[in-house]
């Protein structure tokens, strides 16, 4: 649906909050690729993207990639239908965090009470991030400390599927030529980006799940160290694809 579509604003306001959030979630609030699959709302450094840095290929670089809703929500804000709108946009995405941690810390404070309607949550990291991992005056680990703390506060845990996503970094280590043999360095940043989220499953976290670029036998250890010692999200998804830099390869192929 169209923003001339909801030019009959009064019918759909007169209709019951479900209804009215099951027509709006039809729109482009809910943005979906070329055969019609949810895309995911992707946020990069605080703004919405149509999230092209997301192709985690090594040779492709095109991305037919939805854009996302700004137009249609900006004028919906200045409507009665603002806080359904909002609510369709958080609820109804997988809404995919990349860029700037601190960036990322302010659109979440931004949705204000709101922002408790998320239910899936990607944490993403490109391989410049995670060598900030290994750098005594980075500030990026502080940063992202601050955004994991306010997601353990402020959303609500019990409905949220959170993933934490390091496979930007596929193509690039292809190039480098880092691998499991001489890319230490990356597994102890791995520790270090995990280390602020262990105990979130002691505080109701829904699902947790964890794609790394290297290490891949390492991420049903972090997994666990998050969620709990019996909690096994590697039979949600085939072990043979865990192995590999698929974006095309997420929680929802699994569950």
């Amino acid at each position: 649906m169209s923003t001339s579509s909801l030019s009959s604003l009064s019918t759909l306001i007169s209709l019951p909050t479900e209804l009215r959030q099951q027509t709006l979630a039809a729109t482009a609030l809910v943005p979906r690729d070329a055969s019609g699959v949810p895309f995911g709302l992707h946020v990069v450094d605080g703004e919405l993207s149509k999230g092209e840095m997301h192709d985690y290929s090594l040779h492709d670089n095109h991305c037919d990639c939805p854009e996302p809703p700004t137009t249609l929500l900006q004028s919906l804000l200045e409507t009665p239908l603002s806080s359904d709108a909002r609510t369709v946009l958080l609820s109804q995405n997988r809404i995919v965090l990349s860029g700037s941690p601190a960036a990322s810390l302010a659109w979440l404070r931004a949705q204000g009470p709101l922002v408790r309607q998320i239910r899936d949550l990607d944490l993403c990291l490109d391989p410049d991030q995670v060598e900030s991992w290994t750098e005594v005056d980075s500030t990026l680990p502080g940063e992202w400390a601050a955004l994991v703390a306010s997601i353990r506060k402020e959303l609500n845990l019990g409905n949220l599927t959170l993933t934490l996503d390091a496979r930007l970094g596929c193509g690039v280590y292809e190039e480098q030529q880092v691998t499991e043999a001489n890319g230490q360095f990356v597994l102890e940043a791995y520790k270090k980006i995990a280390e602020p989220l262990k105990g979130l499953g002691e505080k109701g976290l829904k699902a947790f799940l964890v794609f790394w670029a290297l290490y891949h036998e390492n991420e049903a250890e972090v997994e666990r160290e998050v969620m709990g010692n019996g909690y096994e999200a590697m039979g949600k998804i085939k072990p043979e694809d865990r192995n590999q830099c698929d974006p095309h390869i997420s929680w929802h192929e699994g569950v």
